[in-house]
């Protein structure tokens, strides 16, 4: 049985309709068609390596079949095996995206999400990848808000998953306790004598509120703490039996300043390819940014953000000048990387508060002139140089990272 080869016509793209959602498998000619209706519409192409990109119709139209197949050649022989990997399928949807949260017991604790993708109908699947099935029963779900993936819960964290190697791109985050489910309500708690325990507890406060019949019915965070591994939850008692419990955590990721909490943080490896928002004191910064005056800080929001300054490159972090870049200025507005904001849990005294420029070396003076044998007025020495002005907004440019 022969194999027809790729052609151009196998070359389909998708894109999102305010009527119809997310429209897949339209040719190249009915992308036009399109386009012609609908001008500077987004188009969205799943490549060879199973990577969506976002094209422009100039782009659409000089894909070819080349772009239908694998960038890298088929490994063959032994590998190592690899760490977990997460997809997303059905909802109706594309290009949600992900790097799961592994801890040194081989537990899938949380998810970080990293693209919420394009027109889900209905919350997708999330299936943990694990080639070489070290590790097995997780179970994670997603909530979705207008068409995108704002968020995923571990129901289940299963066991076994390995950890990638330490070569691996990887970026710092803290595992923050953001809520617990009750799974069993179990039965016969005394309500006005037990006690939920979490262990470790990281300065995490808790609360429980009962049914009749001594049913655990929910369960309050007080106080949320720092996790880097699976707490044991459990009810203290004499009397009641079988509830049990789930903790979910928010990813927050490049916490700042790293130092008061490094016991706290957890390496997380980039294996959908996380795109770097700038500099940090020399490091790269993977969170999020608001714009301010032109000047790019960590945070979502002048009100919840940060003051600390991020920088374009890493030269600049470290000496505090920043070098103009063509960027759009987005004036107190947040340009966030995840869809869930984070609460600020640590503070400290930022290195660089509000966007400097290097100080303009003091003009020397300037020389008396001499005496002219002519009458006429001699030259006029040349400008002092001046400070240069803070850079102003560009009008238009590429934004930062993770807008849809």
């Amino acid at each position: 049985m022969s194999i027809a080869p790729i052609s151009n016509d196998n070359i389909k793209v998708g894109y999102i309709s305010e009527d119809d959602g997310y429209v897949k498998g339209r040719s190249i000619a009915q992308a036009n068609a399109y386009e012609a209706l609908n001008p500077d519409t987004t188009f969205i192409f799943l490549n060879g390596d199973n990577k969506v990109e976002y094209l422009s119709i100039d782009e659409v139209n000089q894909l070819t079949s080349k772009n239908l197949l694998r960038s890298d050649p088929c490994k063959v022989g032994p590998q190592p095996c690899p760490p977990p990997t997460l997809e997303f399928y059905g909802g109706g949807g594309i290009g949600a995206e992900a790097n799961p949260v592994v801890d040194r017991q081989g537990n899938l604790l949380a998810a970080d999400l990293v693209n919420g993708g394009f027109g889900y109908e209905t919350p997708p699947f999330v299936t943990v990848v694990d080639p070489c099935r070290n590790g097995n029963g997780a179970v994670l779900n997603t909530e979705i808000r207008d068409g995108i993936v704002i968020r995923i819960i571990v129901n289940e964290t299963g066991t076994g998953y390995l950890p990638p190697k330490t070569t691996s791109p990887q970026y710092p985050a803290i595992l923050q306790l953001s809520e617990i489910r009750v799974d069993e309500p179990g039965i016969n708690y005394d309500c006005g004598k037990d006690e939920i325990i979490i262990e470790p507890a990281n300065g995490t406060q808790l609360s429980y509120t009962c049914e009749p019949f001594g049913k655990i019915s929910g369960v309050k965070v007080l106080r949320a703490g720092n996790f880097t591994e699976l707490p044991d939850i459990r009810m203290k008692t004499t009397t009641g039996i079988n509830a049990s419990f789930t903790p979910v955590f928010n990813v927050v990721r490049d916490p700042l300043p790293v130092e008061p909490v490094a016991k706290d943080i957890v390496q997380v490896f980039d294996l959908v390819g996380l795109n770097i928002n700038g500099y940090v004191g020399g490091k790269e910064y993977y969170g999020n940014v608001y714009f301010k005056n032109g000047a790019k800080f960590a945070g979502t929001s002048t009100k919840s953000g940060t003051n600390i300054r991020v920088f374009e490159s890493r030269e600049a972090s470290i000496s505090g000048v920043n070098v103009p870049v063509a960027r759009t200025a987005r004036t107190d507005e947040a340009l966030t990387t995840r869809s869930a904001t984070t609460t600020d849990v640590i503070t400290a005294e930022p290195d660089v508060v509000e966007p400097t420029t290097a100080p303009a070396p003091a003009p020397s003076p300037s020389p008396s002139p001499s005496p002219a044998p002519a009458p006429s007025p001699a030259p006029a020495p040349s400008p002092a140089p001046s400070p240069s002005p803070p850079p102003s907004p560009p009008p238009s440019g590429g934004g930062g990272y993770g807008g849809y």
